[in-house]
């Protein structure tokens, strides 16, 4: 998962929700018993898939990132990617179920000298953001900060720049809003060059007052983009105060270094379209296969890549195919700015708008395997998270096809913010409804979630992101469990016309229900203290979550024949005309196009 990126979308017309047919529906349910809206005996249909299938492509990728170790691992332009890519496309090929191909982009890299802002004599080092824009020679100017109104210098809103005059030097706090957010904000009012500062960072970061945020992303390169660069707490906090007791009308002045070249590097993307489907439906369900250059990224993001092979895996095998074409894509370059999902959607603009007008919904998959994991759910109704993106129409629904299928298995679940930090964003920006799933990255485990979930409160859910020990070790074998028949039934519920509707919508604003009671099984392996360097458990032979029912490849029934209900033939007969009614598509497929 990429590391503080959050582009914010620019203002779209919001495609249309789905089209539900509630009147044949409503019209069996009025004659049948209240017993048939009961969880139903068995879970709802997953394909199949199983923990244990993705532990078999999750082991493979983990080795093969290991091996290229002195090499990047798995980084987007590394030949370690590329080993991992040629063995997810032997076995999306070896499926018989796909078409295979690669789309190759381009992707900006740059090359990074001097970060630095001196002020009254003392230069402070800084750091370079991955995609920023850098300075040729030297730059001096009055520098400013922007203001909120309570005072604090985030630079989150564009009216915080009120003050700051053209061409000046901003230096911006981090935190609230997203690294681009603040530099769009501070290029709007013609900011010369920018510094963004570290705030407090939370104990378990480990991070002190003069550490750099290092290479982080601050979202795909915009040459209109003032420079920009990092600086420690230690020395924002220092040259802001300056900046603040310096009489109005002799500000303080400062030269800023950026030096930055970028080069173009080609990277490709691995897409699987399946042979059956209706090609002017598509469901594209994706994750990315690229990591940080600091570790073997086995978690983030692997464990999402093994899942969509395991997919394709169940999809070939159902004994009745897909009704909607179904679209892999194991993303590159989502590391560095979601580059590579990005030049996708960016591509089917530019040149084939009827296809994207075809895909009727985005699955995103990153990091599912957590070793301190929660069971995070996209909450694109808000319920719990006010989402910094615009959610479009029929978002929601996805959100209630995840939650109403833990629901059914007595499954506990939380939302997680439908933030845009992964390769879901692109398909959001253009109207597109999506939906995902999320174990954890570097969010605080609570006292309540550590009940639900097990594991230990009061740290990161995953203390290994970004880091040399996300290994195959660490990721935790009941997430994987819980995710990978959700996955599975995911992709069912959409692509399948069998599919049952989700539940009716909460209405907005309202809280969504409270999570199952009843705590997941403990894990096998509680995560330590510390993530653990031992060698990876072996997989296990449960194909799913303990309590969570049997797993198998047939498609399950709509609803209406639960073992033992009372219910007239002619109400069991109405309901299924109106799950047939009701089939197809969750969300619409037409919408306009901006």
């Amino acid at each position: 998962m990429l590391r503080n990126t959050l582009h914010s979308p620019p203002s779209r017309a919001r495609r249309a929700s789905a089209l539900l047919a509630t009147g044949a529906l409503v019209g069996g349910g009025l004659l049948i018993a209240p017993a048939a809206f009961a969880a139903p005996a068995t879970p709802p249909d997953d394909l199949g898939v199983t923990g244990a299938d993705v532990m078999t492509h999750l082991t493979e990728l983990s080795d093969i990132s290991e091996s290229f170790a002195a090499d990047g691992y798995r980084v987007w332009n590394g030949p370690g990617y590329e080993a991992a890519a040629r063995y997810a496309e032997q076995v999306l090929e070896g499926t018989g179920a796909f078409t295979v191909s690669r789309q190759t982009f381009e992707v900006p890299t740059p090359e990074f000298g001097e970060a630095s802002l001196t002020v009254d004599g003392t230069t402070y080092t800084g750091s370079h953001f991955d995609l920023s824009e850098g300075i040729e020679g030297d730059y001096t100017a009055q520098l400013s900060l922007p203001s909120d109104a309570d005072g604090a210098h985030l630079g989150c809103e564009p009216g915080d720049f009120a003050a700051v005059p053209a061409g000046a030097i901003v230096l911006i706090q981090r935190g609230i809003c997203t690294f681009e957010a603040k530099i769009d904000n501070a290029t709007a009012a013609g900011a010369g060059a920018v510094f963004v500062y570290n705030n407090e960072r939370p104990a378990e970061e480990g991070v002190s007052p003069d550490d750099q945020l290092t290479n982080v992303a601050s979202g795909p390169r915009n040459e209109d983009d003032s420079p920009a660069a990092t600086l420690p707490q230690a020395s924002g906090d220092a040259i802001a105060a300056l900046v603040a007791a310096a009489p109005a009308d002799v500000p303080v002045e400062g030269t800023a270094v950026i030096e930055k070249q970028f080069l173009v590097t080609e990277s490709f993307n691995v897409i699987a379209d399946s042979i059956a489907g209706d090609p002017d439906d598509t469901v594209v369900i994706g994750a990315h296969l690229d990591g940080v250059a600091e570790g073997p990224g086995v978690n983030d993001n692997a464990s999402g890549s093994a899942a969509i092979l395991a997919l394709a895996e169940r999809i070939a095998a159902s004994e009745t195919p897909n009704d909607k074409r179904i679209r892999l894509a194991l993303w590159s370059a989502e590391e560095v700015g979601l580059v590579g999902s990005t030049a996708y959607v960016d591509d089917l603009i530019a040149n084939d708008p009827a296809e994207l007008e075809r895909i009727s919904s985005y699955l995103n998959y990153d990091m599912i395997g957590s070793e301190n994991f929660t069971v995070g759910v996209y909450d694109a109704n808000e319920s719990t998270y006010e989402a910094p993106v615009e959610i479009p129409a029929g978002s929601a629904e996805i959100e209630q096809i995840y939650t109403d299928y833990f629901d059914a298995i007595d499954q506990p679940w939380i939302d997680t913010e439908y933030s845009g930090r992964s390769d879901y964003q692109a398909f959001i920006d253009n109207g597109i409804p999506a939906g995902g799933l999320f174990s954890g990255a570097d969010d605080i485990k609570t006292e309540e979630q550590a009940r639900l979930f097990g594991g230990t409160a009061g740290v990161f859910m995953d203390r290994t992101y970004h880091t040399i020990d996300d290994t195959l070790a660490n990721v935790n074998r009941d997430a994987i469990d819980i995710f990978a028949p959700a996955i599975g039934h995911a992709a069912f519920a959409l692509a399948w016309e069998a599919a049952v509707e989700p539940s009716p919508e909460p209405t907005p604003g309202e809280p969504s229900p409270e999570p199952t009671t009843e705590p997941t099984v403990a894990p096998t392996a509680e995560p330590t203290a510390a993530p653990t360097t031992a060698p990876s458990p072996a997989p296990s032979a449960t194909g799913g979550p303990a309590g969570s029912g049997p797993r198998g490849g047939d498609l399950a029934n709509t609803g209406s024949d639960v073992d033992g209900s009372p219910l007239p033939a002619v109400g069991a007969g109405m309901l299924a005309l109106g799950l047939i009614v009701a089939a197809g598509t969750v969300i619409a497929r037409r919408r306009t196009q901006q």
